[in-house]
């Protein structure tokens, strides 16, 4: 379920690519997770309710964490590319695992740091290509965005082991946080938004399916495996993008960069062989 519900995030890099060119990023996700808020609603109203004040604190440290990672990357698509921005987006793989380790007291064995390395320089002769270091203002703004997906990352796992059953309550919370986080942004910033029916659908999916959909998968499925090795199946997201960039964007890629996208796949990989080897030598 994690495997698929990346698949669809990696579509929305080069969706959103193309509703920036006429839709302000925050514009994009006021209005997107205001329709998942009423999405849930409509739907789930009755569980809601029944554990809205219940998990108040856990769904605003959610929903904070979250809404700064959406800001940062959907601001930052303006200035970098949707497959620049996947990249450095799977940044989270490395910082889960370092929070996971520090906060979780997640044991990390060999085969985790071995992992880690090679998907820190996948991502790096992804986003680089073997040059020097250097960053402009959009891959900055992903940066951000990276550490804040991580801590979502790590406290998803942490909150809904302990509130078990009111996934779907904390999952509204993130997105009621979200909304109320790009309020302010998209009152006060410049926005000239000329929507049309494609833009229409595509904030359709990316509220249905990619957030409702995807972050109740995200709750009920992450926990059950863990932080560390859930973040190294979410590096697949990247590897998504570029692919739908291909398709939909016509993007290219150097060898440099392809060889990049192999070892972060490779890494992912290599965390769930041996995460699932050691499940079943517990078994």
């Amino acid at each position: 379920m994690l495997s698929l519900l990346v698949v669809v995030w990696g579509t929305t890099f080069p969706i959103e690519k193309i509703m920036l060119e006429t839709i302000s990023p925050f514009s994009l996700n006021l209005f997107r997770f205001l329709i998942a808020d009423a999405v849930m609603l409509i739907i789930f109203f009755p569980s809601i309710r029944r554990d809205f004040l219940s998990v108040w604190k856990a769904g605003m440290l959610l929903g904070i964490s979250m809404g700064a990672g959406f800001v940062f990357q959907t601001w930052g698509l303006v200035y970098t590319t949707p497959a620049k921005s996947g990249f450095i987006t799977s940044m989270y793989v490395v910082f889960a695992s370092i929070l996971s380790f520090i906060f979780e007291k997640t044991r990390v064995n060999t085969h985790t740091i071995i992992a880690l390395i090679i998907a820190t320089f996948g991502i790096y002769m992804t986003e680089l290509s073997g040059r020097v270091f250097e960053m402009n203002f959009g891959d900055f703004l992903t940066f951000l965005c990276a550490i804040a997906f991580a801590f979502q990352v790590l406290l998803m796992t942490i909150f809904t082991k302990k509130y078990e059953g009111k996934e779907i309550t904390l999952t509204f919370y993130q997105f009621l946080v979200i909304t109320v986080v790009n309020l302010p942004f998209y009152a006060f910033s410049n926005h000239n938004d000329m929507w049309n029916l494609s833009d229409l659908i595509f904030i359709l999916y990316m509220a249905i399916i990619a957030s409702v959909v995807g972050i109740i998968i995200q709750a009920k499925y992450q926990k059950r495996i863990g932080t560390v090795p859930s973040s190294f199946i979410y590096a697949g997201e990247p590897v998504m993008a570029t692919v739908f960039s291909v398709l939909i964007l016509k993007s290219t890629f150097s060898q440099t960069e392809i060889i990049g996208f192999v070892m972060i796949t490779f890494a992912a990989i290599w965390v769930q062989i041996f995460n699932l080897s050691n499940s079943r030598k517990k078994l």
